[in-house]
């Protein structure tokens, strides 16, 4: 079996995992699952204090997380969201040794160690994280991987400084650029947001400063979705590029992640959902497909047409 082989194998054993009912899981890591539900449900939300811990991921690469988050890739070795299986089925299809990726709000860095991986020793992997916490842990990740170069930044429009929002334990994937983003959610009354200011990057200075002429682009950056791709408004017309980014439902057809389609569509980029087996689909009403889908949100792939 070789090294491919081996990777898809684990992958469908992960995600068999990822999943299976709470009974099955529970199967699976009998002492593990037990002890991380205890953690997450009875002693952080006491302390309000994360413990950082070591996960193995399916594609062999130790990753370090501050419980409650990655529990699921401490348990499966994946992330285990339906819209995460998915993307990464697509990364590990679409990425090929030598290839450019670049991931905007890495966090943690999961899909940096699978861009890292698939991109080999010839590739290159740019992380962009603004996060306080996030950037040291993304920065540790990355550390034993020389095709992962790192960036304690966000990505905008803008050159210089931006405010950026921060939040503890389990909503620190929700850290934003935009004020007040979750002012109507009922977490955001029980968490202590801390305000930074960062300095920004522009996708397009990092595609010239390094030559780029392709790249796999995936876009998370809550609600700054819009800036990113503004300044990358030089390299999309140019440049061979795939862009992944999260899209969320709304009933605004002046939201932020609506204007983001509509900059895709002026450059001739077309929106395609991921299939559960990582292949593509392409959309002609991404609302209609999250409604028929029973969606909220969801990765989606734009390529040029």
């Amino acid at each position: 079996m070789n090294e491919k082989e081996d990777s898809t194998n684990n992958m469908i054993l992960a995600e068999k995992k990822a999943r299976s009912s709470k009974l099955r899981k529970l199967f699976y890591s009998p002492v593990s699952y037990p002890l991380l539900l205890s953690f997450n449900k009875l002693i952080y939300p006491f302390l309000k204090k994360g413990i950082v811990v070591t996960a193995k991921t399916f594609f062999h690469q130790p990753f370090k997380t501050r419980l409650p988050a990655g529990t699921d890739i401490i348990l499966h070795g994946i992330k285990s969201h339906d819209s995460e299986i998915r993307l990464t089925k697509f990364l590990v299809n679409e990425i090929k040794p030598g290839d450019t990726f670049i991931d905007v709000g890495a966090h943690y860095g999961y899909y940096a160690l699978l861009g890292s991986t698939l991109v080999g020793k010839n590739g290159v992997v740019h992380a962009i994280e603004p996060a306080v916490d996030s950037f040291a842990l993304l920065r540790e990740n990355a550390a034993s991987h020389p095709n992962i170069r790192t960036y304690k930044n966000a990505a905008s429009n803008l050159a210089g400084e931006i405010t950026f929002y921060e939040y503890p334990g389990p909503y620190a994937e929700y850290n934003t650029t935009v004020e007040n983003a979750y002012f109507d959610t009922p977490w955001i009354k029980h968490v202590n947001e801390t305000v930074n200011r960062v300095e920004t990057i522009l996708l397009d200075d990092l595609m010239d400063a390094n030559q780029l002429t392709k790249a796999t682009i995936k876009i998370d950056a809550e609600g700054g979705e819009l800036a990113v791709l503004k300044g990358l408004g030089k390299s999309l017309p140019e440049k061979d590029l795939i862009v992944i980014m999260e899209y969320l439902i709304s009933p605004d057809s002046d939201s932020l992640h609506h204007q983001a389609v509509r900059l895709f569509k002026k450059y001739n980029y077309l929106p395609h959902a991921i299939q559960p087996d990582g292949s593509l689909v392409l959309l002609h009403d991404i609302d209609l497909y999250l409604k028929e889908s029973n969606l909220d949100s969801d990765n989606l792939v734009f390529l040029k047409g």
